[in-house]
């Protein structure tokens, strides 16, 4: 026993960019291996770089393909002083909800749980969906989940206040979160504020080609003109 103790549809693009459409998507399901005991941390690693069903530490389910372009980073915040604590989540494998393997914040009161989807440059992420449950197999009212730019610490797409769902049936059920949200910079799904009780898995995700718009490439034409042209006279000269 665990002792210790909405949906919207977004594009936001960035200046001076477009997103191509999307061939590569990873589902994270927190299925580890070697195997972690609960409350042992999520490897650093796990969700780096994704371009085959399983790596060193553990396996993933394929969207529309991979992601490798794409690495993640896990934390724990103070909400007094916001301030990272701890530089990972830890797992549990059955009971929030009817969920099996979730990430969960080390601590519970005064902390929330983050994870961070980070692009490399020329690359963005569309946040497809995620879930979340209650432990014990139990609702929690109330809950604040927020996705946020990770640079800038401003809130992206806020689904506060909401119920988290844990129970219903006989193995419990769960919230499904789709903000399928693209976004050219880092972003951090935030929860469990105050309530470790609260569990994500499945979180499904893309990268997505960044590709100029056409008034960039007017720009980029012109200053390879430009530099020809100087090359041309300068061989004039010569």
């Amino acid at each position: 026993m665990k002792t210790r103790s909405l949906i919207s549809s977004t594009l936001l693009l960035g200046a001076g960019a477009l997103f191509a459409a999307s061939t590569h998507a990873t589902i994270l399901t927190f299925d580890l291996s070697p195997a972690v005991p609960n409350y042992g941390d999520i490897p650093g690693a796990y969700g780096d770089n994704v371009n085959a069903a399983s790596d060193s530490v553990g396996s993933y389910l394929m969207g529309n393909g991979y992601t490798p372009n794409i690495t993640t980073e896990y934390r724990t915040w103070q909400i007094s002083t916001n301030t990272v604590v701890y530089n990972n989540l830890d797992f549990w494998d059955f009971n929030y909800g009817d969920l099996v393997n979730v990430a969960f914040g080390v601590s519970s009161a005064n902390h929330f749980a983050e994870i961070t989807l980070v692009p490399e440059p020329g690359w963005a992420i569309r946040l497809n969906s995620f879930d979340l449950a209650g432990y014990s197999r139990i609702d929690h009212p109330n809950s604040q989940v927020r996705i946020m730019d990770a640079a800038n610490e401003t809130v992206l797409i806020d689904y506060s206040p909401v119920t988290v769902l844990g129970a219903g049936g006989i193995t419990g059920t769960h919230s499904t979160f789709t903000p399928n949200l693209t976004y050219g910079n880092a972003i951090s799904i935030r929860f469990g504020y105050n309530d470790w009780n609260i569990g994500i898995d499945n979180i499904n995700f893309d990268q997505v080609t960044v590709v100029p718009e056409p008034e960039t490439y007017a720009m980029l034409l012109a200053g390879l003109g430009l530099l020809g042209f100087m090359a041309y006279r300068k061989s004039q000269n010569a």
